[in-house]
């Protein structure tokens, strides 16, 4: 967990903490698979201290509380795990994994919807409305909210354009990028080399970035505006569902930017759809 005690001691900026939070943050070194999924109180009796010291323990390292700095801390600690560890990082419950799947999709939309800023939302889709351009990189399964981003905002007439993949049709797209042209990142869990490598040269040309991504990464350090989401899964797959509402929201937005443009999109795909024949009638 060598990654994880560096990005504490970043943290800490070399602070000297009261003895009670140091337990705390013993705790979390130590052990930090486990402790990841401890509650406030578990914690603090684990520690040996009360549940105010974890909270302060938590705002030490710069979060609002145990929940936010827990969030962070499990998916970092998933972030060191390859596939196969996952797998064997829950055990199997007695609902079956289908209906564990479902409800951990429907916590991780809970807890999206307490953590998520609106505005962040908001400021996000404003970027991409400036942008004449727009390209998403994401790889693998996160494809999936990087699909719907841009499949949905071309219907809406933006010029937004999904990547999957490394190489020289990536870099001939970003070498078309201009200054103030915007570059969203859809990544989770272990995020590819060449994503981050993109966003530098991106932020270099002065493309405007934006992150969409489950902790904060040297790629969330360079975007201008990065929108978090849980993506914990109940066996080796991270989930998307959050990533994907989360798309949902910041499509709303679009929409709403110049809704005029928006509809006058939207009618003219609607009649494209009639002319080529393409829906099947109700």
């Amino acid at each position: 967990m060598q990654q994880i005690a560096e990005w504490f001691d970043g943290l800490a900026l070399g602070r000297k903490a009261s003895p009670g939070i140091e337990s705390v943050l013993a705790i979390l070194r130590g052990d930090t698979g486990r402790a990841s999924f401890m509650s406030t109180q578990d914690l603090a009796s684990r520690a040996n201290v009360n549940v105010a010291t974890v909270v302060r323990a938590a705002q030490f390292l710069g979060f609002s509380g145990w929940s936010a700095l827990k969030s962070e801390l499990r998916h970092r600690y998933l972030a060191t795990l390859t596939a196969e560890k996952m797998l064997t990082e829950h055990a199997i419950p007695p609902a079956g994994l289908a209906d564990s799947s479902l409800t951990n999709d429907a916590r991780n939309l809970a807890r999206l919807t307490e953590s998520v800023d609106p505005a962040r939302i908001s400021r996000a889709a404003a970027v991409i409305a400036a942008a004449d351009r727009t390209i998403v990189v994401a790889t693998g399964s996160y494809a999936a909210a990087g699909f719907q981003l841009a499949h949905a905002g071309q219907w809406m007439g933006r010029d937004i354009e999904l990547h999957t993949a490394s190489g020289t049709a990536l870099v001939n797209r970003l070498r078309m990028l201009q200054p103030g042209d915007c570059l969203v990142s859809c990544n989770l869990w272990r995020a590819s080399k060449f994503v981050l490598d993109i966003v530098r040269v991106a932020v270099q040309r002065s493309i405007r970035v934006v992150a969409i991504a489950d902790r904060q990464t040297s790629i969330t350090d360079l975007a201008e505006e990065t929108l978090l989401v849980p993506s914990e899964g109940v066996t080796f797959m991270p989930s998307t569902v959050a990533a994907v509402a989360t798309v949902q929201a910041l499509l709303a937005e679009l929409s709403s930017i110049d809704p005029e443009r928006t509809m006058a999109a939207l009618r003219d795909t609607e009649n494209l759809w009639s002319e080529l024949d393409l829906v099947d009638p109700a």
